[in-house]
């Protein structure tokens, strides 16, 4: 999976991750959650970037709001194009959605934290939310999951941080943590690509003909001097 490199925390709380991180579960990528899928008909299970520690499972996803398809996360980084979705009815909405579900085991007393990164660079800004209380028509998990879901669209007016750019291509985050008081009991993070990004080989040759025009340059201002 690759991982941004940079941290911008937009919350005081959210801060504590670097020092916790370390004890959190390796996440699984394109898994199932359970107890599934309840928010919404023909939403399947699948595709998600789990994290289980403490007895909480906490996952994400990535869709293709067109047609209304999970992206393949299986790979640790999910691909999502670039643009507006011009079929879909309503309000505008951009051509990926993300995907949230919690499932707290049962516990109580746990507080949820839900960051937006908005920097398309290899770097982060987060923009942080109680996505327990941000959005109200969270799907509610069956006892004694006492957990909930969403699926959100980056382009909706609610979106943490603000509505995302749908032309800017790059590599973004979503962070979904669990808390009690100071001490995170979960987290799982999934990185969507959105639109294509140049291979290493591009770079290269970018570079090497910038080399070439450069000295081609110097040439001929060596035979007018």
């Amino acid at each position: 999976m690759q991982l941004k490199r940079t941290l911008s925390l937009a919350a005081a709380l959210a801060t504590l991750t670097l020092a916790s991180t370390s004890a959190m579960a390796v996440a699984s990528y394109g898994d199932v959650a359970a107890p599934g899928v309840y928010f919404g008909s023909g939403n399947v299970n699948g595709n998600w970037t789990i994290d289980t520690d403490s007895g909480i499972e906490l996952a994400l996803r990535a869709k293709n709001r067109q047609t209304l398809q999970t992206i393949d996360g299986s790979g640790g980084t999910y691909m999502a194009e670039l643009g507006a979705c011009m079929t879909c009815a309503g309000v505008p909405k951009a051509m990926w959605s993300y995907e949230f579900s919690v499932n707290s085991g049962g516990l109580s007393g746990v507080t949820y934290l839900l960051g937006i990164d908005h920097d398309p660079s290899a770097g982060v800004s987060y923009s942080w939310v109680d996505p327990a209380a941000h959005w109200a028509d969270n799907a509610i998990a069956p006892v004694p999951f006492n957990g909930f879901q969403n699926s959100q669209n980056v382009l909706f007016a609610s979106t943490p941080g603000g509505p995302f750019d749908v032309n800017m291509a790059g590599l973004y985050s979503v962070t979904l943590q669990a808390w009690n008081n100071t001490s995170m009991l979960a987290s799982t993070t999934m990185n969507v690509q959105v639109g294509a990004v140049p291979e290493p080989e591009t770079y290269a040759l970018m570079f090497a003909g910038l080399g070439v025009l450069g000295f081609v340059a110097r040439r001929r201002a060596r035979k007018q001097a």
